[in-house]
């Protein structure tokens, strides 16, 4: 076993990126020494759980880790990190909306050319992005759209990354409709575009609150990558699987859910990962004198993934981010 601590730098913005990288021993079989993962964490610098997960993950690696390599970034976005803040806080840009990024741009745009840049040297067989959403939300992983890909590439790579996703044991999830998944860039989030560019299966994590470090989250979110490198056979198998909060079935997609028509105090009425039929009510606005304004019901057959992090509404708010049947 092999570990290594290397930093990538950025002229001109915050601080440097910090990548560890731990190699199975080399064994006399002179045959290839297993796939390359690269783990990222932190892309938005207030969801933290990533970042626990990556600190938990390195001296597990270290102990089992019996084929091939992972390279573990635990932030990339450290300054976000320091400030509590979700953007690049030099520029206030969503990194994760950047890749592959600008050498002469902006300071977000300079920080994902550095990262993007260090990410292809590894040659990832794999990338695996770390995230949280929201108190409440059910953990899941998310799968991106290969808009820019063809025929076999494409189904290759869209495969088995819903291949490597189920292996997490968490509900697996498909982004937003093309047309929408382009219209929020998400082909340049770091796993759209590293599976738009690169060609390479990617999986995002969605587990925890933001800004602390949920327990609960990060024991989760450590089983789930452990158990996607055992699907690898890089390691042994975890001895118990991540929780699944949400229902089986599928496959689901991600959209927004319903929206409120009042300003008032939404009040949840169900839990995530709790499957309901349309007209169900998710959630209702009072006025603070306790009066019912508006009773909020599911447009779709699904299920909350995550309740919106506010307790004030107004008209045109979504109560949640919802999971519905994929084509519908």
């Amino acid at each position: 076993m092999s570990r290594s601590v290397s930093r990538v730098t950025t002229a001109g913005r915050g601080a440097d990126l910090v990548v560890v990288s731990i190699t199975a021993a080399a064994g006399r079989d002179p045959a290839p020494s297993g796939p390359v993962v690269v783990v990222t964490a932190n892309v938005h610098g207030d969801e933290c759980t990533g970042t626990g997960v990556a600190l938990r993950l390195l001296p597990l690696l270290e102990a089992q880790l019996r084929r091939g390599t992972v390279h573990v970034y635990p932030s990339l976005n450290p300054d976000g990190l320091e400030r509590r803040a979700r953007r690049v806080p030099e520029d206030d840009q969503d990194l994760n909306r950047l890749f592959p990024g600008d050498p002469a741009g902006s300071p977000a745009e300079r920080l994902a050319h550095a990262a993007w840049t260090d990410l292809v040297t590894r040659r990832p067989d794999v990338v695996v992005d770390l995230h949280a959403d929201a108190p409440g939300a059910i953990p899941y992983a998310l799968l991106d759209r290969a808009v820019s890909l063809r025929g076999r590439v494409r189904a290759r790579a869209e495969e088995e990354s819903a291949r490597l996703a189920a292996a997490t044991g968490l509900t697996v999830v498909h982004e937003y409709p093309e047309a929408r998944y382009q219209r929020f860039r998400l082909d340049r989030s770091l796993t759209g575009a590293a599976l738009n560019r690169l060609e390479v299966p990617t999986v995002t994590i969605e587990a925890g609150p933001r800004l602390v470090l949920d327990a609960a989250a990060v024991e989760d979110t450590t089983r789930a990558c452990m158990a996607l490198l055992a699907s690898l056979s890089m390691v042994d198998a975890p001895p118990s699987a991540p929780a699944r909060a949400g229902p089986q079935g599928g496959p689901w997609r991600r959209d927004a859910g319903p929206r409120v028509a009042t300003s008032g105090v939404l009040i949840p009425r169900v839990a995530a990962g709790v499957l309901l039929a349309r007209g169900a009510v998710v959630a209702e606005v009072r006025s603070l004198a306790g009066v019912l304004l508006e009773e909020v019901v599911a447009e779709s057959a699904g299920f909350v993934l995550a309740p919106v992090e506010r307790t004030h509404v107004v008209p045109g708010v979504p109560v949640c981010t919802w999971a519905m049947a994929e084509g519908t």
